[in-house]
């Protein structure tokens, strides 16, 4: 029975439709590469698909399947082996590092990380035709009826009216925002806020937090629910009433959506893939990650540009395949005669301008020195202009008051 490498190569070359496998990795042809390499090889010199005789000849005992069904079906199908072989190889690898005395945490380390690189194989690029104006027509309705029943935009609002009549798509499905400020100046409080603010409109909030831990985070977001009610050091303390805080608690979560605090407690490294692990478990609508310097790439790079590069990528694409806003905080670095008076600008973000690159939108945090005034800048914007504006922030309540006069 012929293997399925060959009757992908079969397909395309009696099918001529080579574009289908032009943008896959030889590894998934096995003992067929230098068959697909050549095919590749051919077509972009020639500009034409090669004979299938020519193949033959070329190749001596490789046989061609005769077969009819398209071609992208048998890729598909190829690809689904691929996966479930690599994934048996890697349960096998494991259950051997297991025999060998290796840890449970490290065994999923190694397993995350090779599960990983098969991301490529289980992706699909997506065509879209601009002349098919119906198909446009359908979309467009579907988003106009989102946008109405969302207050006018089809992502998250952010719930700041300068931001949001900037950014009219609000945090939409597959957006990367990045958060960017000097240290102490804000940036972590304000992206508290903006998960306090989405999950206020009902959505699941999950929350990757490095810098504290989750029960630090829960103080703050507990002091911003309750709109002044708590105060962040009376809760850190615990000089609160419990019956008055259980009496407030089960009025403002009865009914509610989850939010969810990830920390990995300061005590073992944090990559994307385990941040998806994370999305896996509780889906949720948004998730908001602090900070970017904090996290490990997948690849667990020793260079920090090249870590940082990596990360922005695997943030990107983390958006893209969950269809569900990416908000991260980065970072910056000073630059010459730099005297942090105000917010950063863009090409600040430490180790790496991919990290702006790659942002559907950029804020720059900045709390002026000796006040309670935090000014937000819109350093990057796809889907709007760029904007300014001012909070008074009482810090200990968690409470922000926007565009105060």
């Amino acid at each position: 029975m012929a293997s399925k490498e060959a009757t992908v190569l079969s397909a395309v070359l009696r099918n001529k439709d080579i574009h289908v496998i032009l943008g896959e990795s030889e590894e998934l042809f096995g003992s067929y590469q230098d068959v697909f390499s050549f095919i590749k090889d051919y077509y972009v010199k020639y500009k034409t698909v090669p004979d299938i005789n020519l193949i033959e000849t070329n190749f001596g005992s490789v046989e061609f399947p005769d077969t009819t069904a398209a071609t992208a079906y048998l890729l598909e199908d190829l690809r689904g082996e691929y996966i479930s072989n690599r994934m048996e190889q890697v349960m096998l690898k494991s259950a051997d590092a297991k025999i060998a005395g290796m840890s449970a945490p490290k065994r999923l380390e190694k397993m995350l990380a090779s599960l990983s690189k098969l991301g490529q194989f289980s992706s699909n690029v997506r065509d879209l035709s601009l002349t098919d104006a119906e198909a446009a027509a359908e979309y467009f309705a579907k988003i106009k009826i989102k946008s109405d029943d969302n207050g006018g935009t089809p992502g998250i609002p952010t719930g700041f009216v300068t931001i949001d009549s900037a950014y009219p798509t609000g945090m939409a499905p597959g957006h990367n925002i990045l958060l960017m400020g000097y240290t102490g100046k804000g940036k972590s409080m304000w992206s508290a806020l903006l998960g306090v603010n989405a999950w206020l409109k009902g959505y699941k909030v999950m929350v990757v937090s490095l810098e504290m831990s989750p029960e630090e985070y829960r103080e703050r977001v507990y002091a911003m629910m309750s709109e002044g009610m708590f105060n962040i050091d009376n809760l850190a303390t615990g000089e609160i009433d419990p019956d008055g805080f259980r009496t407030w608690a089960k009025k403002k979560f009865e009914g509610a959506t989850d939010f969810i605090v990830v920390s990995n407690a300061g005590n073992t490294e944090v990559t994307p893939n385990t941040v998806q692990a994370k999305i896996d478990t509780y889906r949720p609508d948004i998730v908001i990650m602090d900070y970017d310097q904090l996290f490990s790439d997948n690849a667990k790079s020793q260079n920090m540009t090249t870590r940082m590069m990596n990360l922005s990528r695997e943030f990107k694409l983390m958006a893209v395949r969950n269809a569900i806003p990416v908000v991260h905080i980065s970072a910056v670095t000073d630059e010459e005669n730099d005297k942090r008076d105000s917010p950063p600008r863009l090409g600040q973000s430490a180790w790496a301008k991919a990290i702006e690159y790659d942002a559907h939108l950029v804020i720059s945090i900045h709390r002026h020195d000796d006040t309670n005034i935090v000014e937000l800048a819109g350093r990057k914007n796809r889907h709007g202009p760029l904007f300014n504006c001012f909070f008074k922030v009482d810090f200990k309540a968690g409470v922000w008051v926007e565009d105060f006069g």
